[in-house]
């Protein structure tokens, strides 16, 4: 069938008798649409009950239809008929409809002045005339806009009329589509009432074609005796139809009798799908999607029986081109296999059922050549093949002949069945495949006491660094810890959610103290991501044991299958390889090395677990620094000990129970007496504990010891504080010189060595405190 003019020459309807529903539109999807107007006088169809809802609206048809919406029988006729260039010759049966539309500013015509009433009418032309048609507000804008019909499209953008279409302006429309959008747009429906006298016929009423032939009573006829001219566009006696045309198909005969068409002919519309202007990709990678595209039938089911691509860029990176069918949104259904030739690739060995009204999306996918050398190439539509696409109708066989791609001509042929929308295809560009070094991070971590029921510090810092392409990191495992830990948190420097969380149950094989993660994290081509690793400890009532130790590792000699760093290639899609030792990166993965190698442990420092801790030490005193030398008895020194916040609760909340404190002491010029060192807590200076010096002046050390013995109260409550005072007898000072008195608590922070603080969770006794500050100084007492 020939798509041209048709005259909605039934647009009669009746506000007084209800009319008889079209044959043809129930069921369909828009048959409320069509029959609302349709029982408003707006439209009235062919004859025998027909609508044909799916035929495409030209502009001519469609501004009758919108006047006779908008209007009803109000519109006067134009006495001026040629205010239009292409209004030239006969008179047509729509000049006085495009004339008063003009009048009314509907509508203003091409640029050069032509109105060009055949031309199917696209949603652009359509959403502007009936905006300004119904008066609907148009939004006001700072510059003037892309496009000429964004104000027309935006104006309607509380309804669905543009989401239903896509917001495609170039669509055209259907006499159906047509009655979905006015009634959508919400605005006032006019009423026409039937009107059967021949002198009372006007733009708003003509005749009804369902009269027979031989009826002229029942038919309008032109008030002349002339004899009727078939395809004038105006029906006249001894007519049944007139739409402009003498063609035969359209449902409207050569000789003017109606000939319905039981079989709508098929309609294929294409939409290519966007994607990455360009990709980087390494040789090897596997079903990479090269060109996806939606197809939508219209007016009955279609199939799909050949697509002609073409290969633009290198030829011979690429093999197995296949056809998908994405059949549920999810899962993917093999179609075809294309076949190479030249540069265009034939899928000619299928058959896609694309439905009515449906949309189905078909995607091209390919690998890339192992050990290809690095390439270009892009796969595109063949559109120098004026039949890229064949389809054929499911209910009638008849094959979809043209192609309109974008808003190129139909060449060669009357009526383009296959309509292509293009994207720009992506340009993939094929490299190495990426190899990734995972090192230990060059920001140090120190060893940590693990309190009971708590979140750790960071214990081990990893660093990766991918090379050749993106590289994502999919799975870690780690060793090197114990059943006092819950799990381990994997966070990126700064953020306060881990990236992904590490258990024991998520390893393969279940190992005491090996917890495994699954991850998404991304590393960057020449890129490096750091990981800080923390944990959670279990509480004492949780089965915790004061004094355990961790020492956090990524060790490259795991089981086969729990491996250190399973790692996969974001462009190549391929699995990286662990590494094979032969010095050469070749899409591996290398532990604790920046370059090819062999492997090696990433090993954290130790740490211990304990039930309470010391949360600070500061200098407590009330003298000011630079305040004199004192002299004979004087409190010298005042450290406050802060014990942190626990949940250790098994027999009561922990406390830390200091044991012994080792001061240093820098006594310039000044000179104490022996044995007169004595520590007291400051809530109470009249018990005291008696220390002993190994000097009494320049530099030596004052060690107080039996603490724990309950003699002054040296236990400190969870979150609470106690203030130790160190006091002696100052029994010379220099004469002349400058003389300098100091207490410090040095050495601290470090479980290598004995620290100055010994004390006890109440389970067991260190001797180093976890602090970040290596000495803690009292008054610095000076006299000139």
């Amino acid at each position: 069938m020939v798509m041209l003019p048709l005259l909605f020459s039934v647009f009669l309807s009746t506000a007084s008798a209800q009319e008889a529903p079209f044959i043809d539109v129930v069921g369909h999807p828009h048959e409320q649409a069509v029959e609302f107007l349709h029982q408003h006088g707006v439209v009235a169809g062919y004859g025998y009950d027909l609508f044909r809802p799916d035929v495409l609206v030209n502009r001519a048809e469609y501004l009758k239809i919108l006047l006779l919406a908008v209007y009803g029988a109000t519109l006067p006729a134009e006495k001026d008929l040629r205010c239009f260039a292409d209004f030239q010759g006969q008179a047509q049966w729509y000049w006085p409809y495009a004339c008063a539309a003009k009048e009314r500013g509907v509508l203003s015509g091409y640029p050069d002045g032509t109105f060009r009433g055949e031309r199917p009418v696209t949603l652009a032309e359509a959403l502007k005339m009936a905006d300004l048609a119904w008066r609907i507000p148009l939004p006001r804008f700072v510059r003037v806009p892309d496009a000429w019909y964004t104000q027309f499209f935006d104006a309607v953008a509380n309804t669905k009329v543009l989401s239903y279409f896509r917001s495609e302006p170039l669509h055209p429309l259907t006499r159906s589509e047509v009655a979905w959008m006015f009634l959508e747009l919400g605005q006032p429906i006019a009423t026409i009432e039937r009107t059967t006298s021949a002198s009372s016929r006007s733009m708003s009423s003509v005749a009804s074609s369902r009269a027979s032939s031989s009826s002229s009573s029942s038919r309008s006829s032109s008030s002349s005796s002339a004899p009727a001219v078939c395809g004038n566009g105006i029906l006249e006696q001894g007519e049944q139809c007139d739409d402009g045309n003498k063609l035969d198909g359209d449902g409207c005969s050569s000789i003017c009798v109606i000939v319905p068409e039981p079989i709508r002919h098929a309609m294929l519309r294409v939409d290519q799908q966007s994607q990455a202007a360009s990709v980087a990709l390494s040789a090897g990678a596997k079903d990479v999607p090269l060109l996806v595209f939606d197809a939508s039938a219209a007016r009955q089911d279609a199939r799909m029986t050949t697509l002609l691509l073409t290969v633009s860029g290198s030829l011979t990176a690429v093999n197995n081109y296949r056809l998908f069918l994405t059949t549920d949104g999810v899962h993917e259904t093999l179609v075809d296999s294309g076949l190479l030739r030249g540069s265009e690739v034939t899928f000619s060995g299928f058959s896609v059922l694309v439905p009515k009204s449906e949309t189905v999306r078909l995607t091209v996918k390919a690998n890339i050549i192992e050990n290809v050398a690095p390439a270009a190439f892009a796969l595109r539509f063949n559109t120098a093949n004026p039949a890229y696409i064949e389809a054929v109708g499911t209910e009638d066989g008849r094959a979809l002949t043209g192609i309109q791609t974008d808003s190129g001509a139909c060449t060669g042929f009357n009526i383009c069945w296959i309509t292509v929308y293009t994207k720009s295809s992506s340009t993939i560009t094929v490299g190495e495949q990426g190899n990734l070094f995972v090192t230990s991070s060059t920001t140090p971590v120190s060893s940590h006491q693990l309190l009971g029921g708590q979140l750790s510090p960071d214990l081990l810092h990893l660093t990766f660094h991918a090379s050749q392409e993106d590289i994502e990191v999919r799975t870690l495992t780690i060793a090197g810890g114990s059943d006092d830990l819950t799990r381990l948190e994997l966070y990126e420097p700064g953020a306060t959610t881990p990236v992904a969380l590490a258990t024991a149950a998520q390893c393969e094989v279940v190992t005491t103290g090996q917890f495994c993660a699954s991850l998404h994290f991304v590393v960057g081509k020449d890129q490096t991501r750091d990981l800080l690793v923390r944990a959670l400890v279990e509480a004492d009532a949780e089965g915790a044991q004061s004094g355990d130790t961790v020492a956090l590792m990524l060790s490259p000699f795991l089981t086969a299958l729990d491996k250190a760093v399973e790692a996969r290639g974001v462009a190549s899609l391929q699995d990286l390889a662990q590494n094979d030792g032969d010095g050469t990166a070749d899409g591996e993965i290398f532990i604790g090395r920046s370059s090819a190698g062999s492997n090696s442990p990433i090993t954290g420092p130790t740490h211990d677990i304990v039930f309470a801790k010391i949360a600070s030490i500061t200098n407590a005193h009330s003298d000011a620094d630079n305040t004199l030398v004192p002299s004979g008895l004087a409190s010298i020194a005042t450290f406050r000990f802060t014990a942190a916040p626990n949940v250790n609760s098994f027999g009561g909340l922990n406390r830390v129970e200091l044991r012994k404190l080792t001061f240093s002491v820098s006594a310039v010029n000044v000179q104490f007496q022996g044995g007169s060192f004595v520590l007291f807590n400051k809530l109470n200076s009249s018990t005291t504990v008696r220390c002993t010096e190994s000097g009494v002046t320049e530099n030596f050390t004052v060690v107080c010891d039996n603490l724990a013995a309950g003699t002054i109260a040296a236990e400190i409550e969870q979150d609470k504080t106690i203030d130790l005072v160190l006091r002696g007898t100052i029994a010379a000072q220099a004469a002349s010189g400058v003389l300098s008195l100091q207490v410090s608590l040095t050495g601290l922070g470090d479980r290598s060595s004995v620290g100055p603080v010994e004390w006890s969770d109440q389970a067991t006794t260190f001797t180093w405190v976890d602090l970040t500050e290596t000495s803690v100084r009292s008054t610095y007492y000076r006299t000139p």
